[in-house]
Order: C-alpha cells, then structure tokens, then sequence
C-alpha cells in the first residue's frame, strides 16, 4: 500500500510534465512557422480551381499545335539537305513551370545538343509572354554554317531578328539584353561575331497578340532560319 501511496502523485507529477514539455514544444514550434498572409485576390485565386484547369487546358491546346508545328518543321528539314549527323537525333517537345516563374512549351527541332558543338533550333511558348524561334549555334558547326550566315545578314537584319554572341548560352529570354537586333550590327561586324563568338543564338519573336496566327509565324521563322543555313 505504501508503495502504490507513493507512486501515484509521482506517476501524475511525470504525466503533468510530459504535457508540459509536449505543449512548450508544439508553442515554440508555432512561434517558429510563417504565417500565410495572402491578398483578397489571392484568396480568390486558391478557392477557384476553374482558372488553373483553364490554364491546363490552354497549356494542353498549345502542346498539340507544337506537335502540328513538328510535323511541318520535318517536312521542311527532309529537303534542306541539312547534315545527318544534326538529324540523328529527333525532336522533342518539353513543358514545365517555371522559368523565371512562368509557364513554358518548348520544341526542340533539330536538337544536336553535343557540348561546344550545339546545333538546334528552339521553338517556344513563354506564358504571358511570346512566341519565340531561334537558331542555336556553336563550334564546329557554327564555323559550318558562318558563310551561310553572313549571306542572309541583311535578310535578318529585314525581317527584325536578334542575336545573342556572348555572357550565359542558356539565356532563353530573347527579349532581354542579351539579345541585340541584328539591324544595329554592320556586315563586318556581324561577320566577326560569327567568326569569333563561342556561340550564336538568332532569334525572332512574336506576341501573345498573335496567338491565334502563332503556328503560322513560327513556321515562317522557322523557315527562314532553316533556310538561312540550308544546302537546297
């Protein structure tokens, strides 16, 4: 009797502090957790699942206009008498989430993507905001293509594209300040980029504006890129 008389404050006493503990933990926990400050239209936004499965379905719609996009761009390549070994190699599309916080779609075709000797062209859909080409060159195959290049210097110059010759190769933004509009860069100067520049990026874009032409103006693009390097 005696013992069980002893344990049972002590064994109440234990309980107590456990809960104590229990609850200082659980308290400093919660003076340790961010706490969710969103904006009326925020609140609108995540109690809506309509707008998100609105976008997905947009998201859906542009990926089979690129796999339309794809077909065309095959049919152009076959008669560019391109070199195989860029060809061996078939295109891709991609899709993610977030590239400087925004959606985007990607067609890779040609994607000759060998480390210093890159030949591909990129198509792509940036959400919010454009469509954009461009032709991505490097190493041997931009020493391959540099005459050609030079050829069609004032068609690009014509037709507003830009280049990007320097600083990070996976800037996708053509908009950004990495890309210059080749209308600004003399003949002799364009040439020496070609020459020199350890990659080039030719690009050209169009705006959301245009979305319901944007497969035929990424072909145009991508068709004038083409033939800006094409044997035929």
């Amino acid at each position: 009797m005696k013992k069980v008389a002893t344990n049972g404050p002590m064994k109440a006493f234990t309980i107590n502090l456990s809960n104590f503990f229990t609850f200082a933990i659980i308290y400093l926990y919660r003076m340790q957790f961010a706490k969710i400050h969103l904006s009326p239209q925020q609140i609108k936004l995540v109690t809506d699942p309509e707008w998100i499965l609105t976008k997905n379905e947009i998201l859906r719609q542009l990926k089979d206009s690129f796999s339309d996009l794809h077909t065309a761009q095959q049919n152009l390549i076959k008669a560019a008498g391109l070199p195989e070994e860029v060809l061996q190699t078939i295109g891709k599309i991609s899709r993610g989430e977030n590239y400087l916080g925004l959606p985007w779609i990607v067609l890779d075709n040609p994607r000759h993507f060998i480390r210093h000797h890159i030949f591909a062209v990129r198509t792509m859909f940036w959400w919010g905001k454009y469509f954009s080409t461009t032709l991505h060159l490097s190493g041997k195959w931009q020493e391959h293509f540099r005459n050609k290049l030079s050829n069609a210097h004032s068609r690009l110059q014509q037709n507003n594209f830009t280049i990007c010759h320097n600083g990070n190769e996976w800037v996708h933004d053509v908009l950004s300040e990495s890309f210059t509009p080749i209308n600004r860069i003399s003949l002799p100067s364009f040439e020496a980029i070609l020459a020199e520049s350890p990659f080039i990026k030719i690009a050209a874009c169009t705006g959301m504006e245009n979305i319901e032409n944007a497969t035929e103006i990424l072909m145009e693009q991508f068709g004038f890129l083409i033939d800006s390097v094409s044997n035929g």
